[in-house]
C-alpha cells in the first residue's frame, strides 16, 4: 500500500506530505497576503480621496487622517454621513470601493480567526494526545475525531463574543474621553458602529478620534457578522448532536430494517447500517451516496464490486 501512496501522477512527481506540519501556516499565509493587499487598496483610496478634497462633504481635520477615515466607514458599510461624496465621479468612487473592500476585510478577519483557533486547538489536542500515552490510545483518537468539530465552534463563538465586549468597550471609552460624549451617547455610538447601523446623529469629528476610528472599526465591525455567525453555526450543531443523539439510542423497528435493507436481501450489513443511521442523522445526503458510488464505478472498471490494488494501479499510469 506504500507504493500506491508514493505513485507517481501525471504531471509531475508526488509531493511529499510534512509529517510535522505547522499549525496555521495555512491560515497565516491567507492572513499576510489579505492585509498587503488591504494597505494597498487603503493606500489608493486614500490617494484618490486626497486629490478630489473639494468633492467631499464635511468637516476636515486632517487631510490624510480624514481620507483613511472615509475609506474605513465606507468599507465597513457604517455611512455615518459626516463625510460624503457630492460629484458623480466621487460617488462612483465610494460604490467600487465599498464593494471591492468589504470582500478584503472579510478575507482578512477570516484568516486571523482561524490562525488563533488553529494554534488554541492543536494545543488542545496535544495536550489530550499526551495525557493518553500508555494506554487507551483507541479512546483518545476518538476523542480527537468526534470533539475537534465541536471544540473548534465553541472556541470560535468564546472568542468572537470576548472581542465584540472588548470592541465596544474599548470604543466607548475612547469617546467618552476624546470625543467628548457622556457614557449613553459613547455606549450608543460604539453599537451602532459596531453593528453598522450608522444613523449619523452622532459621529467622530476630532482628529485623535478619526485615528482610532480608522483602526477600531476595521476591526470591530467584522469581528461583531462573524460572532453572530459563529452563533448560528453553533446552534446548528446542537441540532446536529440532538438528531444524533435521538438516532443512536432509539430502538430499530421492523420500517427501519426495510429501509436499511438497500438491495431487498432479506438482511442488513454493516455497510448498509451505517449508511441508513448517518443518512438518519443528516451526515449524509442520497446525492451526496450517488456521486460517492459514480467514483467507486469508475474504479472498479470490471464490475466486480471490489476495487483492487491493480484496479489503483491502472488509474495513476
Amino acid at each position: 500500500m506504500s507504493v500506491v501512496s508514493d505513485l507517481t501522477r501525471p504531471g509531475g512527481p508526488a509531493t511529499p506530505r510534512d509529517p510535522n506540519p505547522r499549525p496555521g501556516s495555512a491560515s497565516g499565509s491567507v492572513v499576510r497576503q489579505a492585509l498587503f493587499f488591504l494597505c494597498v487598496y487603503l493606500l489608493l483610496g486614500v490617494g484618490i480621496y486626497a486629490f478630489n478634497r473639494d468633492r467631499f462633504s464635511g468637516v476636515e481635520t486632517h487631510p490624510v487622517v480624514d481620507a483613511l477615515y472615509f475609506c474605513i466607514v465606507t468599507m465597513c458599510t457604517i455611512g455615518y454621513g459626516d463625510i460624503a461624496p457630492l460629484t458623480p465621479g466621487t460617488k462612483a468612487f465610494a460604490c467600487v470601493f465599498v464593494l471591492v473592500g468589504f470582500g478584503f476585510i472579510g478575507i482578512l478577519l477570516s484568516g486571523v480567526v482561524n490562525f488563533v483557533l488553529d494554534l488554541q486547538e492543536n494545543m488542545i489536542l496535544t495536550t489530550a494526545r499526551l495525557s493518553g500515552e500508555g494506554g487507551g490510545s483507541g479512546a483518545v483518537n476518538y476523542f480527537v475525531d468526534v470533539e475537534k468539530g465541536r471544540m473548534r465552534i465553541r472556541l470560535k463563538v468564546g472568542l468572537a463574543l470576548g472581542v465584540v465586549v472588548l470592541c465596544i468597550g474599548m470604543g466607548a471609552l475612547v469617546l467618552c474621553f476624546v470625543e467628548g460624549l457622556d457614557w449613553l451617547d459613547s455606549v450608543y455610538l460604539a453599537v451602532m458602529s459596531v453593528t453598522t447601523v450608522g444613523y449619523g446623529d452622532r459621529a467622530f469629528k476630532t482628529l485623535p478620534g478619526r485615528l482610532f476610528a480608522a483602526v477600531w472599526l476595521l476591526v470591530s465591525t467584522l469581528v461583531v457578522a462573524r460572532a453572530f455567525l459563529y452563533l448560528a453555526e453553533a446552534r446548528i450543531d446542537k441540532r446536529h448532536q440532538r438528531i444524533s443523539k435521538l438516532v443512536l439510542h432509539r430502538d430499530v423497528t421492523v420500517e427501519d430494517f426495510l429501509a436499511a435493507d438497500l438491495n431487498n436481501s432479506g438482511f442488513i450489513s454493516k455497510s448498509e447500517y451505517v449508511l441508513y443511521k448517518l443518512k438518519e442523522m443528516e451526515k449524509i445526503s442520497e446525492t451526496d451516496i450517488l456521486q460517492i458510488c459514480d467514483q467507486f464505478s469508475k474504479l472498479d472498471r470490471n464490475n466486480s464490486g471490489k476495487i483492487t490494488l491493480l484496479n489503483l494501479l491502472d488509474n495513476h499510469l
